[in-house]
């Protein structure tokens, strides 16, 4: 019988109480909600603050769940098990409990220290040399990374691997490269790669094309990293690479948020605006939501800059001299073929003008197509999606 088959038996006897929480969920520098984006919904993450609680990912976000007493959550096999079964140490007063003759378990929230246990009792604390770390299955200091100094001792739960809260033997994706995936191996080792010119579809947990909102998980955040502390309730701010995202205070820290599919926060309305009459953040990725191969990037000087969409990803050009992009046409126009209309209509060029307030512009009206592009322009997004 599979280790999850053994205990299998032993999860219906964990007690769930279940409620959605609408915020963003964060423990510590553990980000729930984010890493909720990034797995399979259905997926149980674990609590670096308490064994006895997990989280069931779902397509509204995460749902706290309590296991029943004797019972704590257990990271291997994705359910509850018998305390003394499931290697977790989070919030508990004694650690050694359950244990028998001579064992070491980690200190939480650090990556090189550990506790000696004796028949159940907590006898002393020690730590690894160097950079090696403590490996709680086998029970000792192995070759690694570890950085005594940028150990947490503040008292704030501290996510040192992805592979403390995801279960192992399954693939999930990541919120900073959409081709990218990872995998937690049964020691808990994380192993990564990515889907080359394809995106990573968390579903299907297979690589495939970006379609619909395979990608939309990509916020540049790192996985573990928990929202930028803020003071000011209620203060709103463009979320710097997705265009279609945005942050809100809260009084302690960032929440984000995501505007409806077509939609980018505006940075002028402080709202989410139609993607076409939306000025986003400059810098962010206009490939999103785009049905088209180029778009306008954010450029309120000339309108000049674009970017080439390719599976989500935005590769930055620019038209040559007395040329500006318009993303209906699919190419580069001189700046004598209806400029100051398109400005006046397109967010992204909200406030551009002719380079130098020249008026001594090409007369012809010629069309200078992006490299690479299909032989007839095409207009079929009409509101310049």
């Amino acid at each position: 019988m599979t280790a999850t088959g053994k205990f299998f038996s032993a999860a219906i006897l964990c007690l769930v109480v279940s409620s959605a929480l609408g915020d963003e969920v964060s423990e510590g520098n553990y980000n729930v909600t984010a890493f909720c984006t990034v797995v399979q919904t259905g997926t149980n993450l674990a609590s670096i603050v308490d064994c006895s609680t997990y989280y069931t990912c779902r397509s509204t976000g995460p749902v706290k769940n309590t296991c029943s007493s004797g019972y704590a959550f257990s990271v291997s096999t994705g359910t509850c098990t018998p305390v003394g079964q499931a290697n977790c140490y989070y919030g508990v007063q004694n650690p050694c409990e359950g244990k028998t003759g001579e064992s070491w378990v980690p200190v939480t929230g650090t990556c090189n220290q550990y506790y000696y246990c004796l028949d159940g009792v907590n006898k002393g604390q020690g730590s690894c040399k160097g950079t090696q770390e403590f490996d709680k299955l086998s029970q000792q200091c192995v070759y690694g990374n570890c950085n005594p100094g940028l150990v947490d001792t503040s008292g704030e739960p501290n996510l040192q691997s992805v592979c403390e809260v995801v279960p192992p033997g399954q693939y999930f994706g990541d919120t900073k490269n959409c081709q990218k995936w990872n995998y937690c191996q049964a020691d808990g080792t994380l192993q990564t790669n990515d889907c080359a010119t394809e995106a990573f579809d968390v579903q299907t947990r297979t690589c495939g094309y970006d379609t619909g909102n395979v990608c939309s998980r990509v916020t540049e955040n790192d996985l573990g990293t928990a929202s930028t502390v803020c003071t000011i309730k209620g203060e709103f701010q463009a979320n710097a690479n997705i265009c279609g995202s945005y942050q809100i205070c809260n009084g302690n820290s960032w929440v984000s948020n995501d505007c409806s599919y077509g939609y980018y926060y505006d940075t002028r309305s402080k709202s989410c605006q139609p993607r076409r009459t939306a000025t986003p953040v400059e810098g962010c990725n206009r490939c999103q939501f785009a049905t088209t191969t180029w778009v306008n990037a954010v450029n309120s000087t000339t309108c000049a800059s674009y970017y080439y969409c390719n599976n989500g990803k935005a590769t930055l050009q620019t038209c040559k001299e007395d040329f500006y992009f318009n993303e209906s046409q699919q190419a580069c126009l001189s700046t004598s073929n209806g400029f100051d209309q398109y400005v006046s209509n397109n967010g992204a060029c909200y406030g551009a003008t002719i380079d130098g307030g020249s008026t001594d512009e090409p007369a012809d009206g010629t069309t200078d197509k992006p490299a690479d592009t299909p032989d007839e322009t095409t207009a079929d997004d009409a509101d310049g999606k």
